[in-house]
């Protein structure tokens, strides 16, 4: 990846797999581990963003924050995408669940397991800063936590998102924070898988059961708030031409 962009763009062979939005769900997070081959360098792994914040009792956040931390300096083909929650660190924006502050939360228990906010807290932004937005894939697959966002319009646009360390941005904001309906249609998706010069696209954020089919854009729904949890394990040798192709790559997490 360069060091200017934040995009990871995955060659035509080997095999990728896909979740998203485990927050601090240790076990289902070790169980998606456990399907992707670390050292085999042409099977890729993406994290769509949101591996923190939990509303349960058992927030295994930090451990699992940790883990991603150690693999993403450890292995080329290990990629986490910055999610809206990690994304609250940086901008310093509060975030709630109800009536619960997650990034409050999170930080009273860094200080918990670790006797002090600093230097833990900074490190863990700067991770945050460090990791990928998108995924592109040669065989037709554009991944993101959110999005996608209006404000792009040309193919440059979207490599460049982060300007200044500006993370307050409408561009960057959009790409993880919009939802379906909400913030951009099905038009918008097509519009924006055209500039990009992918075919269908992959999300989390919103809350789904097992999936949902938004025009060209697939909602992930892989541990938070479904029943159904599933992957995708893609064959990037095999062209994703449409959903039904990709329809076809989702697996039970538990199969």
């Amino acid at each position: 990846m360069d060091d200017n962009t934040r995009l990871i763009q995955l060659p035509d062979k080997g095999r990728v797999l896909i979740f998203t939005d485990v927050h601090g769900n240790i076990e289902d997070y070790n169980k998606y581990l456990d399907k992707w081959d670390s050292n085999d360098s042409d099977c890729h792994i993406v994290i769509a963003g949101d591996f923190i914040h939990s509303i349960y009792k058992q927030d295994y956040s930090i451990e699992i924050l940790e883990d991603i931390i150690e693999k993403f300096k450890k292995y080329d083909n290990f990629h986490p995408l910055l999610g809206n929650h990690e994304w609250s660190h940086i901008a310093n924006a509060n975030l709630f669940k109800g009536t619960i502050n997650q990034k409050k939360d999170f930080e009273e228990m860094i200080v918990e397991r670790k006797s002090s906010l600093e230097p833990y807290l900074s490190n863990y932004i700067t991770f945050f800063k460090s990791i990928p937005l998108f995924v592109q894939t040669e065989n037709g697959l554009f991944i993101s936590h959110a999005g996608p966002s209006k404000k792009i319009e040309t193919y440059e646009d979207y490599e460049y998102v982060v300007e200044d360390d500006d993370y307050y941005n409408e561009l960057i904001f959009s790409v993880v924070w919009s939802r379906p309906e909400k913030d951009y249609s099905e038009y918008d998706v097509s519009n924006f898988l055209d500039i990009v010069k992918s075919n269908v696209m992959v999300v989390g954020h919103t809350i789904v059961d097992g999936y949902r089919i938004f025009g060209k854009q697939m909602i992930l729904g892989s541990s938070f708030g479904s029943k159904k949890k599933l992957y995708l394990d893609i064959d990037l040798e095999k062209p994703i031409n449409n959903m039904d192709d990709l329809v076809g790559k989702l697996k039970p997490l538990d199969g």
